[in-house]
């Protein structure tokens, strides 16, 4: 029998092990919506065909003296039939040891990944290329392109690599404390609920708002998303104001030119904070520029990767039994964590579709678990020239999401919405 690989968990998988649990985990969901409804069978052949070009997702999560390794899984990854809801945490029974799902319903296939496995532009690879070969199979000449990998090619090694430990860092740490945000007020649903309402709106009109603002698309609708905050915040009858913070997923490979299919990227978080005054929407839109502009630097990115990897370099914390490293992680999560963020906005930005697909594949879709706190968090992707967000949630109030559409609606956006959560 061949020896079985196993890899170490990149610098940012190390967090989700440790503060997962039956009730919650960190999770997303990738989908492709054809036009065709999809065949199961042809399915099933096509993740068999694709798994050996994703190694580190072909795995399962093992447990060790110091730390949690990924080793390879001995069976098959089986397409199951999609029902109940998404992102729900995974389980040996359920899932027979794997950290990734393949799902088919009607004209849908969605992938959901543990987040110690990748992060979405590492989930999109791998669902392009998996679509790609479903339709190859059903008889259309695609290529393997637009972020598909070719499957008859192997994996390289810079794809599998843990990309922090393998880029230059300065010696400088920077302050990780930060003030506790502002929450909206909520009803938390029962464990393992994810509320979705999804908008799709053109991005080109997005896009002319969002350079009358001269603004970048992702820092319009983190403005957006911090306006709609503040305005609940300033009606919801609380005293107290809070700082209202949007954590932003960085994407670290345009920074540093890797192709690593692992977790490589950083977060920074526009803030305002209502305890100084009034605020007007264009005034948010320059407060997340100058605050963008000032973070999204290699500098400031390689400050914070460094912070984050020195934690795992001191030999003290290397040595520490892998149960008490739990106890501690968890605990600092439980009491930070969510609580410092009042949403999140991941934005995989514009993908393309596989050439020859054109006519296949309707759109891509990109949605964020549930939260560990009571929020409302937001993900979006486009294809062509529609712009898909998803808002997730596990709280039963839909103000939040109510209120950044009917900004975009008031200012002339066309929004036509669907969600899984009726109406009371």
């Amino acid at each position: 029998m061949a020896q079985k690989f196993w890899f170490k968990l990149d610098n940012a998988a190390k967090l989700y092990p440790a503060i997962a649990n039956s009730r919650w985990m960190s999770m997303f969901r990738m989908t492709a919506e054809l036009e065709d409804d999809v065949d199961p069978v042809l399915l099933q052949q096509a993740l068999n065909q694709v798994m050996p070009r994703f190694p580190t997702m072909n795995v399962g999560l093992r447990t060790g003296l110091f730390w949690y390794y990924l080793e390879q899984m001995p069976s098959p990854l089986q397409v199951r039939a999609d029902s109940g809801h998404p992102c729900m945490p995974f389980s040996k029974k359920r899932d027979g040891g794997f950290l990734l799902r393949v799902f088919y319903y009607r004209n849908r296939i969605s992938t959901e990944f543990f987040h110690a496995l990748t992060d979405g532009t590492g989930g999109l690879a791998f669902l392009k290329t998996l679509t790609v070969q479903y339709l190859r199979l059903r008889g259309h000449p695609i290529s393997f392109d637009q972020g598909a990998l070719d499957i008859t090619a192997s994996p390289t090694e810079e794809e599998t690599q843990d990309a922090f430990l393998k880029i230059p860092l300065p010696k400088i740490r920077i302050d990780r404390s930060i003030e506790k945000a502002y929450h909206f007020p909520a009803t938390r649903e029962i464990p393992h609920t994810l509320n979705i309402i999804a908008a799709s709106m053109p991005c080109d009109k997005l896009l002319e708002k969002a350079r009358e603002m001269n603004v970048s698309l992702t820092e319009y609708l983190t403005a957006l998303m911090l306006f709609a905050a503040y305005r609940q915040q300033m009606t919801d009858g609380k005293k107290k104001l809070r700082p209202i913070r949007v954590s932003v997923p960085v994407n670290l490979r345009a920074f540093y030119g890797v192709a690593t299919l692992r977790n490589f990227s950083s977060f920074v978080n526009p803030t305002i904070d209502p305890r100084l005054g009034e605020y007007t929407f264009p005034e948010i839109c320059q407060v997340v520029r100058n605050f963008m502009a000032h973070h999204c630097t290699k500098k400031q990115m390689s400050a914070a990767v460094a912070t984050n990897v020195s934690d795992e370099t001191y030999l003290a914390i290397r040595l520490v039994p892998l149960f008490i490293k739990n106890l501690v992680i968890s605990h600092v999560f439980r009491n930070s964590g969510d609580l410092h963020f009042t949403s999140t906005l991941s934005n995989i930005g514009k993908t393309g579709i596989p050439t020859g697909a054109e006519s296949l594949i309707r759109r891509f879709e990109f949605l964020l678990g549930v939260p560990y706190a009571p929020l409302c968090n937001c993900a979006c992707v486009t294809t062509g020239n529609e712009l898909r967000l998803t808002f997730s949630s596990n709280i039963r109030e839909t103000d939040f999401p109510r209120l950044l559409l009917c900004q975009l609606v008031e200012m002339g956006i066309p929004v036509t919405v669907d969600s899984n959560q009726q109406e009371d």
